[in-house]
């Protein structure tokens, strides 16, 4: 027992010694692993025989000499001469006299009547030198509107209201005639407008030069619920 206890002593104070020597060892190997280099060949080949090389045609290159430039040739202009008067003679004239030319009168606004003939197919007028005019002016034609009107039942009901635009013809005798809806609101309310007016007395004709003629007139009614 005693033996084996020296043996192993004697190896652990050797033990350092070993690890350093193999230490060094592996730290060369390694070195001359990376120093060490192996001899390389280069080779080069050879062209070979069979290359051919070809060269195309390039065209030829012409050089062009740059165009002349015209020649422009300067002509000199000579100043008027403003010395030289030419006199004509004003007793002589080339001019052919002028033809003879009917003189207008004198315009006088205040005898000018304009020309507003009836046609003879006795078509009417809208516009003329006086107006036809209800009997009693335009206050006695809205008050026989607002007494005559009788405002339809079912578009009272239906709450129907607007103003229908009538056209008609005033003749010469003052008749009202041939009535027209231009522009409704209901046909209940356009049928009692038409009546209205149908109802209405004979109106005031109107005249141009001072004889009665047909005259066509608008007239809106209109219908208002309160």
């Amino acid at each position: 027992m005693n033996h084996f206890k020296k043996t192993n002593k004697k190896l652990e104070k050797l033990r350092a010694i070993f690890f350093q020597l193999g230490l060094v060892i592996a730290c060369g190997l390694s070195f001359l692993a990376f120093e060490w280099k192996t001899s390389t060949t280069i080779v080069i080949p050879e062209p070979e025989d069979d290359t051919v090389i070809t060269i195309t045609d390039l065209p030829p290159i012409t050089f062009q000499n740059p165009p002349e430039k015209p020649k422009v040739k300067i002509i000199a202009l000579t100043p008027p001469n403003n010395d030289v008067i030419d006199i004509i003679d004003d007793n002589t004239t080339d001019l052919e006299p002028t033809p003879d030319v009917d003189v207008l009168p004198d315009f006088i606004p205040d005898d000018y009547e304009p020309v507003t003939a009836p046609p003879k197919d006795d078509t009417p007028f809208r516009i003329v030198e006086k107006m036809p005019e209800y009997v009693g002016g335009e206050k006695e034609r809205r008050k026989f509107l607002k007494k005559n009107i009788k405002y339809p039942v079912f578009a009272k009901e239906a709450g129907i209201e607007g103003t229908v635009h009538l056209q008609f013809v005033v003749n010469k005798k003052g008749e009202i005639k041939n009535i027209e809806v231009v522009r409704g609101v209901n046909d209940l309310l356009d049928k009692e407008a038409i009546r209205v007016l149908k109802a209405m007395p004979k109106w005031k004709p109107g005249k141009q030069r001072g004889k009665p003629v047909k005259v066509i007139l608008n007239m809106p009614i209109k219908f208002e619920l309160r």
